[in-house]
């Protein structure tokens, strides 16, 4: 229990200090990598949570697929970048994100507390489903169960609307890519 906590409250702290780095850099590159180092961190955090399910989808996605994305669409901005002053437009950036934070959090304290059984989650399905995956469909782990089978289309649909939109980005940088080297044939010319 106290060595959960321990690594937990490392991870937290690992992911926040990253975090400040990612608001802190200047470059694109540092904030590519940050970024997925995050996501590698989190997915960490939801491996330690038991939410292994949860993890691979964070790591593969936000660490790897995103990333990968990311740098692809880096070769297509100019390699120099303009130095940006501070002006009106973050001022209205930072109010608008204090204000949705703001909002966010006040909302938080109409939620029950985590973990007591008066809870709604706890009074409805939950029961169903913990008994239900043990001893109908034969899964031990209930958050697979839940998505293979209680919530199996909804899954499938999330699958394919990944990967259509995967297929989409790349037919986008494939277009990109060809056109570029048109241009550069044309300019070699």
């Amino acid at each position: 229990m106290i060595g959960e906590i321990i690594i937990n409250a490392f991870l937290v702290t690992l992911m926040l200090t990253i975090a400040v780095f990612i608001i802190n850099t200047r470059k694109v590159i540092s904030t590519i990598l940050l970024t997925g180092t995050y996501s590698l961190v989190a997915a960490l955090m939801f491996v330690s949570l038991d939410a292994v399910d949860v993890a691979f989808t964070e790591a593969s996605v936000g660490a790897g697929i995103s990333t990968i994305l990311f740098l692809a669409a880096l070769s297509y901005l100019p390699k120099e970048e303009k130095e940006e002053k501070f002006n009106i437009k973050h001022i209205y950036a930072i109010c608008t994100c204090t204000i949705v934070a703001a909002l966010l959090i006040w909302a938080s304290y109409d939620l029950p507390l985590v973990g007591q059984l008066e809870n709604p989650v706890h009074q409805n399905l939950a029961q169903d489903f913990i008994e239900g995956s043990r001893n109908h469909i034969g899964i031990p782990n209930v958050v697979t169960s839940i998505l293979a089978s209680y919530r199996g289309y909804d899954t499938f649909g999330e699958t394919v609307v990944i990967y259509t939109a995967g297929i989409a980005v790349l037919v986008l940088l494939y277009d990109g890519v060809s056109k570029n080297s048109k241009i550069n044939k044309e300019k070699n010319k």
